[in-house]
């Protein structure tokens, strides 16, 4: 009887202090994911960057223009110089790409009010691909910025999660943990990119070069999600007064490639199209200079994100938008270059 008793009595003790060891286990893991965890303490403070200009822009003129995407759209825009050079008060809210275009999209909406342009700038590698599955990256973010209704409550309603999902993503990965515990053994940086990289209107510019070869590659359609995210943005424009429009972030790309990879890039664009306008290029998002690129074939260097930023400038002052027509000239101009020298 006594036997019995004893093991009755140390079973519930086990299982509580198992409960209350596992339980501890995730608060660490939480805690590491929202509050020390590199890559999301730089993207929470980059995110904190982006609102305090957002919300001055607002203040200050009124109407603005949000401009969002991953890295490549956060590396291209320079809101200030957009401001100063073309009286354009404009926010970039480029974040990275790994979080998916769900977390992206809702982060850039959180700074919109009635009357402001929304420019969409996700890569297209991210619209051709499935992406109704968050990753952890993209709980882990919304919680670290304060704003857990980005997958509880997404106003564009795709990628909705409940607070179990949302606890079971707060957890660092075993791939996360074993490339920290390299860098660690390494003494290398935990990572590349650091705060004093973003500029006030939420604009990024690294020292890091690495060599170009390769354009960044995209599938030829839309997925069925990405259809879906274009359709809701669009809706949700049209609700809250905001003009929205495409613009196609420029890839570095290999001479001898670019009329495959501007055929490639048109068709796409056409697709996008049939939602949402599309700001014209003349270009069709392609630069054959290595040079023009930092870390990335998405990542302009500084000089060359100044182009980028002018002719943003240019595309919203005008709202030049392709057409059909515009388009199949484009493309069949790339395909049939004038030769230097020659007039077009």
């Amino acid at each position: 009887m006594d036997s019995s008793t004893s093991h009755s009595e140390r079973f519930p003790r086990r299982a509580f202090l198992l409960l209350a060891t596992a339980l501890a286990a995730w608060l660490a893991c939480a805690f590491y994911s929202v509050y020390l965890n590199p890559e999301i303490v730089h993207y929470r403070q980059g995110y904190a960057i982006q609102s305090a200009w957002a919300a001055r822009m607002t203040r200050e003129h009124g109407a603005k223009t949000v401009v969002y995407g991953g890295s490549s759209c956060a590396f291209s825009v320079d809101g200030e110089r957009m401001l100063s050079q073309f009286d354009e008060p404009t926010v970039n809210c480029g974040l990275i790409a790994g979080m998916g275009p769900i977390i992206i999209s809702e982060s850039a909406l959180s700074h919109l009010r009635r009357g402001d342009t929304l420019i969409v700038a996700l890569e297209p590698e991210l619209l051709t691909e499935s992406f109704r599955d968050q990753p952890a990256i993209a709980m882990q973010f919304s919680i670290a910025a304060h704003h857990p209704e980005w997958v509880l409550q997404p106003r564009l309603g795709m990628g909705r999660a409940n607070w179990f999902h949302l606890a079971a993503d707060l957890r660092p990965g075993g791939y996360h943990t074993f490339t920290l515990l390299g860098k660690l053994a390494q003494r290398k940086p935990l990572y590349r990119y650091h705060l004093s990289d973003f500029h006030r209107s939420g604009w990024v510019q690294t020292d890091v070069r690495l060599p170009m070869t390769q354009p960044a590659e995209h599938g030829p359609r839309l997925s069925d999600d990405a259809r879906q995210l274009f359709g809701s943005i669009a809706g949700w424009c049209r609700t809250n007064g905001i003009r929205v429009a495409y613009s196609f972030p420029v890839s570095y790309c290999p001479a001898d490639q670019l009329p495959r990879y501007k055929k490639e890039n048109a068709d796409l664009i056409q697709q996008v199209m049939a939602f949402i306008p599309v700001l014209r290029d003349p270009s069709l998002s392609a630069d054959p200079v290595a040079a023009d690129f930092a870390d990335s074939p998405l990542h302009p260097v500084e000089v060359e994100a100044e182009r980028h930023t002018d002719e943003l400038a240019r595309e919203l002052q005008q709202w030049d938008t392709w057409t059909r027509e515009k388009l199949e000239q484009a493309v069949a101009q790339s395909q049939n270059p004038t030769p230097s020298g020659q007039p077009q």
